[in-house]
């Protein structure tokens, strides 16, 4: 059944993407055009679309709680004894889950999108990650109840906060040289730009 799907959704979906470059050559030809004949709707259109949005300030008030950091431990550390022991005995039986059964059982969840193969070498490696997480569990578990001091230290080095904004900035930037550069050579540019269209579509057209 899967194997029928595929080979119907295959051509479907490569239609689509000749449909979709056909239907982009057709508005970047009459963007061409627009360019050639110098029309003030294009150029108003032009001037429109360089316009910069910020998608940061619209969607702040819903994205500024996730990415703002929650501290949870004055809270648990209330009572760490009562913390400590649920930890390290939700680890272990974890572990004895684990311990009984084989890798084969995650294959299911990367069957679908993976070879055969790969899903076996992911199920083992899922086994594992879940392992190594759960006796690190029982480490922190025993440190919480007997080596709070080390815990903290460790804590101190493990809650610091890091911020993506500054190294992403540049990519939130609008860079409109190319832009500018069109518009002072209209003619060039439209000219380029509906050939280039044009090729695009008939090619496309012809591979439907």
């Amino acid at each position: 059944m899967n194997h029928l799907i595929g080979q119907v959704s295959y051509p479907v979906f490569v239609s689509g993407v000749f449909v979709f470059f056909i239907l982009a050559s057709i508005f970047s030809f009459i963007v061409g055009v627009g360019l050639v004949t110098r029309n003030a709707a294009m150029l108003r259109f032009f001037n429109f679309m360089n316009k910069s949005y910020s998608t940061r300030r619209i969607t702040r008030p819903l994205i500024k709680p996730l990415t703002e950091p929650h501290f949870v431990e004055p809270t648990l550390l209330k009572h760490p004894r009562i913390l400590g022991v649920s930890i390290v005995l939700g680890a272990v039986a974890s572990l004895m889950l684990l311990k009984g059964i084989d890798a084969i059982v995650f294959q299911p969840m990367y069957s679908g999108s993976f070879s055969s193969e790969t899903a076996e070498i992911l199920a083992g490696y899922t086994r594992s990650f879940l392992l190594i997480g759960n006796a690190l569990c029982i480490v922190v578990g025993v440190m919480l109840l007997f080596f709070p001091d080390v815990l903290s230290v460790v804590e101190s080095y493990t809650d610091k906060w890091y911020s993506l904004r500054k190294q992403t900035r540049p990519l939130h930037e609008s860079y409109l040289e190319i832009d500018k550069w069109v518009l002072a050579h209209p003619t060039v540019s439209g000219v380029t730009l509906s050939l280039l269209s044009l090729g695009l579509g008939i090619s496309m057209y012809i591979r439907l």
